[in-house]
């Protein structure tokens, strides 16, 4: 609701300041047409997806476990805008649907940061990337959360003029809004209390967990020494830069075993583990269970007492060992 409501809202302000207005929207849907969101409000559409013809651009909207809404139909359908030339776009996890689809093969895309290393695995045909946006003329995505507006203003400004944006952004208070290049932050990384060295240091091993970087080449990226970026981490994190390096392959790789059905060696080698062996050796240590017991584990498991960390920040929807609640 957050993304489809931000994305007409600054639509609709756009229009109040123009002579004419510039856009028009339609909430369309491929089931009943009174569609409810995550938090109980209900949305009316106005009409059908079997029923749509002509349109500018066509953005799904999607949250959690998308999978459940798959529509052979609606598969269709997306296919057959893509041959005719349509523009179409998501906002959060509706880009699965699109990648289901095909139709962002060979196309950049993005999606919120906890979905995104398993439809990266996915999907391996679409450019996933950690941006809050993806822009182009044909196919254009965003993160979910307030990202729409961040697509919305560069849309915007793409096709009415930056001076057009900027009245907007600052008719919603916005103090600044970002660009396609811009990477998405977890709490773990956008932290004001977190200095901006660790910050980057953070980005840059989100950045290479399949290969990671030796904490020397961290320290030297950050303009600092080894033994003050330990000292960084220490006061940020209560551990050293190794540590926090190894938690976030680790999560990733919990993230992976928990909504994929990858081969286990495979989770292993793409969070920057050489052998199986290694893997299973860190996660045991870490998350008291093997990787192989972390699948097998029954739906609806409680996970054991964690470090209040953002590297393990799981929506509330999320916080049962449910490997299909991720997606």
């Amino acid at each position: 609701m957050l993304g489809v409501i931000s994305a007409i809202e600054t639509l609709r302000i756009t229009n109040s300041l123009l002579e004419k207005p510039a856009y028009r929207w339609i909430l369309v849907t491929d089931t009943s047409t009174e569609v409810t969101a995550s938090s109980g409000m209900k949305l009316a559409c106005d009409t059908k997806l079997k029923d749509l013809k002509e349109f500018d651009l066509l953005l799904v909207c999607g949250s959690f476990k998308p999978h459940k809404y798959e529509n052979k139909d609606t598969q269709g359908r997306l296919r057959r805008f893509a041959r005719h030339g349509k523009t179409l776009g998501s906002l959060e996890s509706g880009v699965y649907h699109l990648a289901l689809a095909g139709v962002l093969d060979g196309f950049a895309a993005t999606a919120h940061f906890i979905s995104l290393a398993a439809f990266q695995r996915m999907f391996p045909k679409v450019r996933f990337s950690p941006t809050i946006f993806t822009f182009s003329d044909r196919r254009m995505t965003c993160a979910g959360g307030m990202s729409p507006i961040d697509l919305m203003l560069h849309l915007i400004r793409h096709q009415l003029g930056k001076h057009v944006s900027a009245r907007v952004a600052n008719l919603i208070l916005l103090p600044q809004w970002r660009e396609p290049i811009d990477l998405q932050h977890d709490m773990m990384t956008a932290s004001n209390e977190v200095p901006a060295s660790v910050r980057k240091v953070c980005t840059l091993m989100e950045e290479h967990i399949e290969n990671p970087m030796t904490v020397e080449r961290l320290a030297v990226h950050a303009n600092v020494s080894r033994r003050q970026l330990d000292r960084l981490f220490q006061q940020s994190f209560n551990c050293t830069v190794s540590d926090f390096y190894m938690l976030i392959r680790l999560s990733r790789a919990r993230k992976l075993l928990r909504s994929s059905r990858i081969d286990l060696a495979a989770v292993g080698e793409a969070c920057g583990f050489a052998g199986y062996s290694h893997f299973s050796r860190s996660y045991k240590r870490l998350f008291k269970l093997s990787p192989r017991e972390e699948r097998r584990r029954p739906r609806g498991a409680q996970a054991g007492a964690l470090r209040l960390l953002p590297v393990f920040d799981l929506h509330p929807e999320q916080n049962l060992l449910d490997p299909y609640r991720l997606l």
